[in-house]
C-alpha cells in the first residue's frame, strides 16, 4: 500500500514539473509576443483633402430667344457640333415679316409727308420774301404780313414734326428687321450641343427674360471640377495644388488635375458652410462628361521616399503594470537601462524631460537589439492619418517600433496550465 502510495505521489511531481515548465516556456514566449510591432520602412506619403464635386465644361453657352414666337424649324440635336454663327433653329416669321411690311409704309408715308412739309416751306419762304419787300415799299398793310409770316413759321414746324416722324418711322423699321432676325437661332461659339430644350411647333415666351433652348459647350477637352471643400478644409487649399479624382464610369482609374480657383464666396446650407473650389482638368479621350460626379483628393502635403512612422506607434503608451515589466525585464536578464529606458509606467509618468514637452514633439517606444524597452522622441511631418513623415528622430529603416499591447497569450497560457493541472488530478485519483 506504501508503494503505491509512493509510486503515486512521484507521479503527482512528476506532472507537476512538467506543466511547470511548460507554463513558464508559455509564459516567456507570451512576454515576447506582449507587444505588437512593425517594422520601419521607406515609403511616400500624402496628406489630402478629399470631397465631392461635379463635372462641367469649362466654358458653356446658354442660347437662348429674344422674342416669342412658335419654333418651326429644328437644325441641330444631342452632341451636334456647331460653328459659330451656325443656323441652329428658326421661329415662325409670318408675324414678324406682317409688322416689317407695315413699319415699311409707315416709314414710306412719313417720307411723303416730309417731302410735303419741305415744299410747303419753300413756298411760303418765297412768299414772304415777297411780301417783306413789298411792305418796305409800304404796298402791303402790315397785317398782310404778319399774316405771311405766321404761315411760314409754322411750316418750319410743319418741317420738323415731319422729320421727326420720319426718324421714329425709321426706328420701328429697324427694330422690326432686328426682331425678324432674332427668328433664326444662331450659335454665339464653336462647340456641341449638349442640351435641346424645345422641338418643333413648342411655343417660346420671351417676356420677362430668354428662354433657354440649347446648351453648346464651347471645348469639352477641357472640363473643371466644381467642388465644394469644408471651412474646415479651406485652410489647406491653394491653387496650383496637385488633384487627383475618380469618376464612377471608370473606377479603375485615377485622372488628374490642379486647383485652378478657391472661391472666397461661401455657401451656407443647414448652418454648413463650404466654399467652390474649381479643379481644372484635360479631357483630350472625351471620357468625363458634364455633369459626372467625381470623387476628388486635393494632395496638400507630399513626402516622398522618407522614413514612415506608424500613426498607431504615436499614440500608444505602455498600459501594463509596474510587476508585469519588472517580470518581462527579468525574462529577458535585463540589469541595466539607459536614461531612454522605462522601467515601470509610475517612473515614466512622475519623470517628464523639457524635450518632452516640446511643441510637436511625440514619444514612440521601441524594442533595441538586446530586447530593451525604450522611449524615443521624435517630430513628424506629413501624415496621411496611417503613417506620418519623420522628421526628428533616431530610428532607422528596418527598426521594430512598437504600436500596441497583446496579453491574450498570456492569459491563455495561464487558463490552460489551470485546466491540465486539474486534469492531472483527477485522473490521480
Amino acid at each position: 500500500m506504501k508503494k503505491k502510495l509512493l509510486f503515486v505521489s512521484i507521479l503527482i511531481l512528476a506532472a507537476t514539473s512538467v506543466v511547470l515548465g511548460f507554463t513558464l516556456f508559455r509564459s516567456d514566449k507570451s512576454n515576447i509576443s506582449l507587444f505588437k510591432t512593425e517594422v520601419i520602412e521607406r515609403g511616400n506619403v500624402e496628406n489630402e483633402v478629399i470631397t465631392t464635386g461635379t463635372l462641367n465644361p469649362v466654358m458653356q453657352v446658354d442660347v437662348g430667344s429674344q422674342v416669342s414666337g412658335i419654333i418651326d424649324e429644328i437644325y441641330v440635336d444631342f452632341n451636334s457640333l456647331v460653328e459659330k454663327g451656325q443656323v441652329l433653329a428658326l421661329l415662325d416669321q409670318s408675324a414678324f415679316l406682317t409688322k416689317l411690311n407695315q413699319n415699311k409704309a409707315n416709314f414710306a408715308s412719313a417720307e411723303a409727308s416730309l417731302e410735303k412739309a419741305q415744299t410747303t416751306l419753300d413756298n411760303l419762304k418765297k412768299k414772304n420774301d415777297r411780301y417783306a419787300e413789298l411792305f418796305t415799299k409800304e404796298l402791303v398793310s402790315y397785317e398782310d404780313m404778319e399774316s405771311i409770316e405766321t404761315q411760314y413759321f409754322n411750316a418750319k414746324a410743319d418741317l420738323k414734326s415731319a422729320e421727326a416722324k420720319l426718324s421714329q418711322a425709321q426706328s420701328l423699321l429697324e427694330a422690326s428687321q432686328v426682331d425678324l432676325t432674332y427668328t433664326v437661332i444662331k450659335s454665339p461659339v464653336d462647340g456641341v450641343v449638349i442640351d435641346r430644350k424645345v422641338n418643333v411647333g413648342q411655343t417660346v415666351a420671351a417676356s420677362m427674360q430668354a428662354p433657354v433652348l440649347f446648351r453648346i459647350a464651347q471645348d469639352l477637352s477641357k472640363m473643371q471640377v466644381e467642388c465644394s471643400i469644408d471651412e474646415a478644409d479651406i485652410g489647406f487649399v491653394r491653387e496650383g495644388q496637385d488633384v487627383r479624382f475618380t469618376v464612377d464610369a471608370y473606377p479603375e482609374k485615377n485622372f488628374e488635375g490642379k486647383v485652378s480657383q478657391v472661391r472666397y464666396s461661401p455657401i451656407i446650407t443647414q448652418n454648413v458652410v463650404t466654399y467652390t473650389t474649381i479643379v481644372g482638368v484635360g479631357n483630350p479621350n472625351l471620357k468625363l462628361l458634364p455633369g459626372m460626379t467625381a470623387t476628388v483628393s486635393i494632395i496638400v502635403e507630399q513626402a516622398k521616399n522618407v522614413l514612415l512612422i506608424p500613426n498607431a506607434a504615436l499614440r500608444y503608451s505602455p498600459q501594463f503594470s509596474e510587476n508585469e515589466l519588472e517580470q518581462l525585464l527579468d525574462d529577458h536578464k535585463k540589469t541595466s537601462a539607459t536614461s531612454d529606458s522605462v522601467s515601470s509606467k509610475k517612473s515614466y509618468a512622475n519623470t517628464k524631460s523639457p524635450d518632452q514637452k516640446r511643441e510637436a514633439s511625440q514619444r514612440i517606444w521601441i524594442l533595441d537589439e538586446t530586447s530593451t524597452l525604450k522611449s524615443i522622441l521624435i517630430k513628424t511631418g506629413v501624415t496621411d492619418y496611417s503613417y506620418s513623415e519623420l522628421l526628428e528622430g533616431k530610428l532607422e529603416e528596418g527598426q521594430f517600433i512598437i504600436t500596441g499591447e497583446d496579453t491574450t497569450s498570456v492569459k491563455t497560457s495561464s487558463s490552460n496550465s489551470s485546466s491540465s493541472m486539474n486534469q492531472m488530478m483527477r485522473m490521480m485519483r
